[in-house]
């Protein structure tokens, strides 16, 4: 009896704990979807407005012009609908994003990397304010968003080289000068935003921003590895990465304390340390060579001493 009463009270207990986190889970769940219903609600509006805006700069200049608009500058927001018809005047929420954030970095100079600047950057495409709300992230956002476009403007330079040096026009760098250009490069995007870069640096390494943030490193210099001619499948694909790495992220500590003028100290340090980089993957390989030989030649005196004692030799 008194076995089966606790076995009553334990399934008691069960059903209850079981109710109560079903209750909670529906609560959660029509927590989370008020709040995407209301955010949906909310960039809808934007885009509607952005679309309204635009829709007004076409018409007005259409009525000072009355030449037909080429195709190239016709608005970027058209899109085909299910039956194949193009329709203007639409916008996705990503390329509103993307364009409230370009244009928020001319404001960083003045409100650094924050809500202030998303906010001014919305305001001068004709938006309220109140658009910075669309970026859960905030200032994480914007940064993120600069850091791949600066990303995507250096694989596009270093392409191009690549083009040139395909077609004869420009000579193959070596690669200690060719990694030295493309992190140089890179770096100089910084310079603009130098003040507010130590900011930005701040914000990558958040919890919530730092697996963006080594994305964007880690496929930066991928690229420049790729364009540099490294072709290794074995541990030197990562090595060479991480040395990489290493060296823009210690360059770019270096940058924004630089004083000398144009970044002068900043260059030499990317110099040096590219050299050192270079002679130390030479030494590396020596060494591995030279213990190669070494073991081989320490195996070989082994069989023979050992040949010569009569170690193991059966009577």
């Amino acid at each position: 009896m008194a076995a089966f009463t606790v076995a009553a009270f334990r399934t008691a207990v069960v059903v209850v704990l079981r109710q109560r986190i079903t209750s909670s889970v529906l609560q959660l769940a029509k927590k989370q979807q008020l709040i995407s219903a209301q955010r949906a609600v909310f960039t809808s509006a934007f885009i509607r407005r952005a679309a309204d805006n635009s829709k007004h700069s076409a018409e007005s200049s259409s009525q000072q012009s009355n030449e037909p608009e080429s195709e190239s500058s016709q608005s970027h927001s058209s899109y085909a609908d299910q039956s194949g018809e193009h329709s203007e005047d639409y916008e996705t929420e990503e390329q509103l994003q993307l364009r409230i954030l370009t244009s928020a970095l001319e404001f960083v100079p003045s409100h650094g990397w924050s809500v202030e600047a998303i906010a001014e950057g919305a305001e001068t495409l004709g938006l309220s304010t109140a658009a910075a709300g669309m970026f859960n992230n905030g200032a994480g956002d914007l940064v993120l968003h600069f850091v791949s476009q600066c990303n995507s403007k250096l694989s596009e330079h270093l392409e191009e080289q690549h083009k040139l040096v395909q077609l004869g026009q420009a000579d193959k760098k070596k690669t200690d000068e060719f990694l030295r250009d493309a992190l140089q490069v890179r770096l100089k995007m910084l310079i603009p935003y130098i003040e507010k870069w130590p900011q930005a640096m701040g914000i990558l390494l958040l919890p919530q921003n730092i697996p963006e943030s080594l994305k964007y490193l880690t496929s930066m210099v991928d690229d420049i590895w790729f364009y540099a001619g490294d072709k290794s499948t074995d541990i030197n694909w990562y090595t060479r990465r991480a040395m990489l790495a290493g060296i823009y992220n210690t360059s770019e500590l270096v940058m924004v304390q630089d004083s000398s003028p144009d970044f002068q100290d900043t260059w030499a340090f990317l110099q040096n340390r590219i050299q050192d980089a270079m002679k130390v993957a030479h030494t590396a390989k020596q060494a591995k060579s030279t213990g190669e030989a070494v073991a081989q030649g320490l195996m070989g005196a082994a069989v023979t001493l050992k040949n010569i004692a009569g170690i193991g030799h059966h009577r």
